[in-house]
Parts: structure tokens; C-alpha cells; sequence
């Protein structure tokens, strides 16, 4: 992807682990040619294509830009960041879809602290905007809460080893009594979701608690 928007017709060209490609290649069922029953189906079909072009082109251009910065290709404009909008849209779609290796990803390249904007702390972002454990606890996904509960960010800059010191020794951003909207953390979900029963298992049995 040589751009960071839509003016391309083409889908990207996307390299990425095989747990990775294995989920975003689900986004197949989408472009598939089908027929409607009505207006609104049709719609919402069409809505659904846009949203998954998008998200294809916007992970494109931030894996692009991730390796680049990897290889220390200084040709690559520090000026041209990933605001954290856009990246919380990829998270957003990613954890909708239960995309465990997708999540993780983009953690990685997120607290890396090279790619995405710096314009507020990005643990602090991730931790207290997207309430991805609290989305995760309502999807009753619980590949995807055990990823989170142990996910542990990478130490691969200046920044991230001082949002290590602010979030303590133990490096975990996402505890089950985390508070999020209204004051509510995980385990209030959990406990309150019905046929949630693993997902309760799977939070009281974190080390932390």
C-alpha cells in the first residue's frame, strides 16, 4: 500500500504471520458477489464491503510502515504517524471479529511507540478508551480474554520502557477488576452475562487476582 487512504482501487497486498492471514482472510465472505431481498440488505452489504476495504488499506499501510521503521529505512517521514483514530478503528474492527492474532499485532505496534501519534500515552489510550477486556468479557470470547490478561508489552523503545514504570513491575495493562464506563470492570460483565460461565473461570483464574 503506498498510500495511508482509499484513492487506490487495489486491494493491498498484505504479508503478515499465518495465524494473522488466517483471520483477515474471513473478510472473503464479504466481497463475494450476492443477491439481495431488498434496498436495506443490499445497503448494508455494500456498507460492510467499504468498512473491510478500509480496514485492509489502513493495516496495509501501518504493517508497511511498521517493517520500514523495522529496517531502519529513514526515508519514511517521522512526520507521517498513525493517529490514534485510525488505529483505534483497526482495533475496534479486529476485536469485533475475535481476531486474537490481529489484537496482538497491533498491540505490539502500538506500544512500540514508533509508528502510531504521539499525541497522548498510548497505554493510556488503549487501557481507558477502548476497554478492550470489557469488550472482550461482553463478547464471551474467551481466546481473546486470556490474550489480554496475559498480553505483556514489547520492550523495544525509550517509550515503552517508561510506561513500563508507570504501569509497575508486573508490565500487565489488563487486570479483571480494571474499572471502565460508569466504574464497571470485567468481572461485573461477566458475572451479570449469562452462559459467561468460562469467561468468570478464566478472570478469577488470572495470577493477579
Amino acid at each position: 500500500v503506498e498510500d495511508d487512504g482509499l484513492s487506490s482501487c487495489f486491494f493491498p497486498f498484505i504479508v503478515a504471520e499465518q495465524d494473522m492471514c488466517s483471520e483477515i482472510c474471513m473478510l472473503e465472505d464479504t466481497f463475494e458477489v450476492a443477491e439481495f431481498d431488498n434496498d436495506k440488505e443490499e445497503a448494508d452489504n455494500l456498507k460492510n464491503k467499504a468498512e473491510a476495504l478500509e480496514f485492509l488499506h489502513e493495516l496495509g499501510w501501518i504493517l508497511r510502515r511498521s517493517q520500514a521503521i523495522f529496517k531502519m529505512d529513514h526515508s519514511i517521514s517521522s512526520t507521517c504517524s498513525f493517529t490514534h483514530l485510525r488505529f483505534k478503528r483497526l482495533l475496534e474492527f479486529s476485536i469485533n471479529r475475535d481476531w486474537c492474532a490481529v489484537v496482538k499485532k497491533l498491540l505490539d505496534i502500538l506500544f512500540d511507540g514508533r509508528v502510531v501519534g504521539e499525541e497522548q500515552s498510548s497505554s493510556k489510550f488503549v487501557v481507558s478508551e477502548l476497554c478492550l477486556l470489557h469488550v472482550a468479557v461482553s463478547r464471551k470470547c474467551r481466546p481473546m480474554v486470556e490474550l489480554l490478561l496475559r498480553y505483556v508489552p514489547p520492550r523495544t523503545s525509550s517509550k515503552t520502557e517508561a510506561q513500563h514504570n508507570e504501569y509497575g513491575s508486573n508490565d500487565y495493562l489488563f487486570r479483571p477488576d480494571l474499572a471502565g464506563p460508569a466504574d464497571v470492570t470485567p468481572l461485573h460483565i461477566a458475572a451479570s452475562t449469562g452462559g459467561a460461565e468460562t469467561i468468570v473461570d478464566a478472570l478469577i483464574n488470572d495470577p493477579r487476582m
